[in-house]
């Protein structure tokens, strides 16, 4: 799921009745120079979960359908979110008309992630057969595959902290879904009805924990080098 980094810029619009302020210090990179008493609870939770040595949080798998690659991610997740943009859309659609591929999206359109930093997402097993995908050359946005058996694996904003793991590839009992997201690009005819927060773009609250998670890993951007580029 691609959020860009410079959505962050803002100055009082997006994030309802909080007083945070952002500003660009160089292109796809942002500061917090102010923080609102949400970000600051959030943020608070956050450290104390980076407080944790690592090999005291539980883990979760996510495997491709065959068996051949496994991820591991570090509990617990930044968010699990049910994203309808364009993009994910067209992606999954790609991805479900590869050779024996798995489901992607949901009858509805939507894909599921389950996002985490960066820093407690390992590839264990199979990196041999990841493969990179970008729905346009030069895209900050790439996908990985397992090419082992078509299953899509992750999706990775490469200039942001977070890494969003497919939902339908987690071996045990993913997290529960906390919002959807992008809905004002959902397939014509969807309605929802639960009682699930959902929003026509990103709301106040997917932004609040993506950068508490940023300040909790010092404002860290790690490197993601798994998957070969598509030949």
């Amino acid at each position: 799921m691609a959020v860009s980094l410079l959505t962050l810029v803002w100055a009082g619009g997006p994030l309802t009745n909080s007083k945070a302020a952002w500003c660009v210090v160089r292109p796809g990179h942002f500061v917090v120079v102010a923080l609102d008493a949400q970000i600051r609870r959030q943020s608070k939770l956050v450290e104390r979960e980076a407080a944790v040595s690592p090999k005291q949080l539980k883990t979760r798998s996510a495997m491709c359908r065959c068996g051949k690659v496994t991820f591991e991610a570090a509990d617990p997740p930044i968010l699990t979110v049910l994203c309808y943009c364009t993009s994910c859309q067209e992606a999954g659609r790609r991805f479900e008309q590869l050779p024996l591929a798995p489901r992607v999206l949901d009858p509805d359109g939507g894909t599921g992630y389950i996002m985490y930093r960066k820093d407690r997402v390992r590839c264990v097993q199979g990196q041999e057969y990841l493969e990179e995908h970008q729905l346009k050359p030069g895209s900050p946005t790439r996908r990985i595959v397992a090419t082992c058996c078509n299953s899509a694996m992750v999706a990775e904003f490469t200039k942001g902290h977070w890494l969003s793991m497919y939902q339908n590839r987690i071996a045990e009992s993913a997290p529960p879904l906390e919002m959807r997201v992008m809905t004002k690009d959902r397939r014509a005819g969807v309605e929802f009805a639960d009682q699930i927060p959902s929003y026509r773009t990103h709301s106040g609250r997917f932004m609040v924990k993506l950068v508490a998670a940023w300040i909790a890993m010092g404002f860290r951007t790690p490197q993601m080098n798994w998957g070969r580029a598509k030949g």
